[in-house]
């Protein structure tokens, strides 16, 4: 693997930090503040820092060393969390987002001068110190001191650590305690060794079970930016206390490197405190730093010496055989009967990093593989012989195989809705507007194409949603509505589509401004009468703004055209829904791949088209007297009381020779988002199966009512319809959509014969 690649890696480690972090400070803000919430961000802050150094982004390590500090504090609890300090960390957290994007070279590193002076005075070590610990001593993250003695006790011949800590190095004397620590039968008359803090496991709290866990960092893993008195603090914090420094490594100084460890520590852990729970301190620097559990097991490369725990209540470990199991330090340690060994763990579940043009390229093959399969299921066909057992079984295997593959492209939809709170921080500032963000469904999933796509969109939605749709926070409260906005996110599956919805409470649509305002640019006739929908949908027509003025957010008239389009190219659709001073809502429904789907392919005239399995609700042959005429050409059917439009399909693509009259062909029902159920007229069904959809504005343009193309297992080309597109266009042409209907005196969904007749 080349630099480069592991550079790939990092980054997209970088983008799953950043999201962490930001869920944590999230969780903060909404009153989580629990120490593992502020220990996920401080380790996602960390990784970013340790992969910027090994790399040499020098400026995103100093920026983020900075930012590591000030957590640091706050997960010693030396800072306390407030809602000020948090929004600063989220303020810093789109800072750092803004160095990671530099650092890949998609934007100028921001300046960050003023916000490292705030972060900076936020620190504990700078925070105004009171009459009662005006004198205290400021603490410092690296004793020197400290490490001074330990080194000075190694250059010892006849003492060690243990010694330091006031016992012998084979352990207490058998006749009783030695000089300079407590015997095994209690603490000295002079009280507890001086060595052991009374806040760290007092007498009423220590463990009645511990075990052994050894640590050394090697070169390696200060070499990337990472700090090992970090990893060992969490270590204490996990409850962890230091029984023993392995200094027997530390070279005389004229030889000392600084850039190696020498050091190793032996710390004694509670029971309840798993080996993972240790593992995950240390996972950033992996290989870098050895960790070995169990009292009689060194750490390579040095032998060490047989820790001895000194604390009054901790027994005298027992050696073991090297090949026994790790026995329990303390009381339990000394049971005849070997405790049961507990059930194997699960094995965690393991994931490797894909490149994504590696996917698409499996995904193609698949694509290959289903017209193969339907271009060998036609040939036995043609040749008028039965599929066989084992062109069954090809079958569902190529199924299996496409569904497996789509499964591993598929991603949360929450990858695009965790860069929604920084957009909603932003347009805050800008704006003055505060805004309560509400998001469900961000675990629905979709395909990792169209979630990379949908990005532009959904800022453009919630920019215009904020700076147009919210009003200010006065005009709210006259409303009588609260002070600050709402803002709902949700993802949902129906139908084998995704739907997207964007919604708010503030002012909705100002029907009568945006069609005067349509009116002025020359978008419609002046004369034009529209139905609310149709007015709805003039906010998209390209360069229309009701903005008065132009700002940084919105007023251009740009936004909601590139969203149109946008989601057009992804085979989807957008439609509004808004109410006067309650707010409005914008729908996208969105396909869950772009590269194979379920189709139902049909005969209209010469023409073979597919219309996709997802829209399709039933297929019928009705009888005359259930089909009532509309007009010259158009007709409804009667559908167990309820009466919908019949759309004839060769109207719509321009087919020769296709069948007219409803009842001598076969209806398709379909439902649509925006124009409710239709019935499809076409000749005949021909077949069911897959398809491997073709973009045809990739490979000629785009088409209106057309969702892309796609080969047959005999080798022709079919043209994939746009049922909601094509539905919403053929209604519209012939008067029956919303307001052709309502013209009609057929308002809602279910229309009397009574009505019908007297429309036609």
């Amino acid at each position: 693997m080349n630099t480069e690649e592991i550079q790939a890696i990092f980054f997209a480690e970088c983008e799953e930090s950043l999201v962490a972090a930001e869920e944590g400070l999230a969780a903060c803000k909404a009153g989580t503040q629990d120490d593992d919430t502020v220990n996920a961000v401080f380790r996602a802050v960390h990784s970013i820092k340790g992969g910027a150094g090994a790399f040499g982004y020098i400026a995103l390590q100093a920026y983020t060393h900075v930012f590591e500090t000030l957590l640091s504090d706050l997960r010693d609890g030396t800072v306390p969390i407030t809602a000020p300090l948090l929004d600063l960390m989220l303020c810093a957290l789109d800072t750092l987002s803004d160095h990671v994007n530099a650092a890949r070279g998609r934007g100028d590193t921001p300046d960050d001068t003023a916000l490292l002076a705030e972060l900076t005075g936020a620190m504990a070590a700078n925070a105004p110190q009171t009459s009662d610990d005006a004198g205290a001593e400021t603490t410092s993250d690296f004793d020197f001191a400290a490490m001074l003695d330990d080194i000075a006790g190694a250059m010892s011949p006849d003492e060690s650590c243990a010694d330091a800590k006031g016992a012998d190095k084979s352990g207490p004397d058998e006749n009783g305690p030695d000089e300079n620590g407590p015997d095994e039968n209690g603490p000295d008359e002079n009280g507890p060794d001086e060595t052991w803090p009374d806040e760290t496991w007092p007498d009423e709290t220590w463990p009645d079970e511990t075990w052994v866990a050894k640590v050394r960092p090697h070169a390696g893993a200060m070499g990337n930016g990472s700090e090992p008195l970090l990893m060992l603090r969490e270590v204490i914090e996990l409850g962890g206390i230091c029984i023993d420094c392995d200094v027997s490594a530390v070279p005389a100084l004229d030889t000392l490197d600084p850039g190696t460890g020498y050091l190793g520590w032996s710390f004694a852990l509670p029971g309840e405190v798993t080996e993972a729970m240790v593992r995950d301190a240390f996972d950033f620097v992996g290989d870098e730093c050895s960790l070995v559990t169990g009292e009689d097991t060194p750490l390579p490369p040095v032998q060490l010496p047989q820790p001895v725990m000194t604390h009054p209540r901790v027994q005298p470990i027992a050696p073991v055989a090297p090949v026994a199991p790790v026995a329990p330090v303390g009381p339990q340690a000394a049971a005849a009967t070997p405790a049961p060994q507990p059930a194997a763990a699960q094995p965690a579940a393991q994931s490797i990093r894909i490149e994504l043009g590696k996917l698409d390229k499996l995904i193609d093959a698949v694509g290959e593989l289903v017209i193969a399969q339907a271009m060998m299921a036609q040939r036995l066909a043609s040749d008028g012989l039965v599929a066989t057992e084992e062109l069954t079984l090809m079958e569902s295997l190529t199924r299996d195989i496409q569904e497996t593959a789509m499964a591993i492209r598929a991603q949360p939809i929450g990858a695009v809705f965790s860069r929604v709170p920084r957009i909603l921080r932003e347009l805050t500032a800008s704006t003055g507007k505060h805004v309560q963000l509400i998001v469900s469904g961000e675990s629905t999933e979709l395909d990792k194409t169209v979630i990379e796509r949908l990005g532009e969109p959904l800022t453009h939605l919630i920019r215009n949603a904020v700076d147009h749709g919210i009003e200010s926070a006065d005009d709210r409260i006259a409303a009588g509505k609260p002070a600050h906005g709402t803002l709902t996110l949700s993802a949902e599956h129906k139908s084998g589509r995704i739907l997207i919805r964007i919604g708010d409470d503030g002012r909705g649509i100002d029907r009568a401004r945006v069609l005067a305002k349509a009116i002025e640019k020359g978008v419609i006739a002046a004369d034009a009468v529209l139905s609310k929908e149709e007015i709805d949908l003039l906010i998209f027509a390209p360069g229309f703004s009701t903005a008065a003025t132009i700002t940084n957010v919105s007023g251009r008239g740009v936004g909601l055209d590139v969203v149109r389009q946008n989601v057009k190219r992804l085979g989807g659709r957008i439609t509004i829904e808004s109410e006067p001073g309650s707010g409005t809502t914008f729908t996208l429904t969105l396909p869950l791949t772009l590269a194979i789907s379920d189709g139902m392919v049909v005969n209209v005239g010469d023409q073979t088209l597919v219309v996709p399995l997802a829209n399709v609700v039933e297929s019928l042959r009705p009888e005359p007297h259930e089909v009532k005429g509309l007009g010259a050409h158009r007709a409804m059917i009667n559908l167990r009381g309820r009466f919908i439009p019949v759309v004839p399909l060769h109207l719509t693509v321009g087919a020769a020779g296709a069948i007219e009259r409803p009842d001598l062909g076969v209806l398709i029902v379909v439902e649509t988002e925006s124009s409710g159920g239709a019935a499809l007229l076409v000749d005949a069904i021909c077949d069911q199966r897959q398809v491997v959809i073709k973009s045809l504005e990739t490979h000629f343009r785009a088409v209106e009512g057309v969702a892309g193309a796609t080969i047959l297992g005999d080798g022709r080309v079919a043209l994939i319809v746009d049922v909601d597109g094509l539905v919403t266009q053929s209604l519209a042409e012939a008067g029956l959509d919303a307001a052709g209907l309502a013209q009609a005196g057929l308002t809602g969904p279910v229309h009397s014969a009574s009505n019908l007749a007297a429309a036609a």
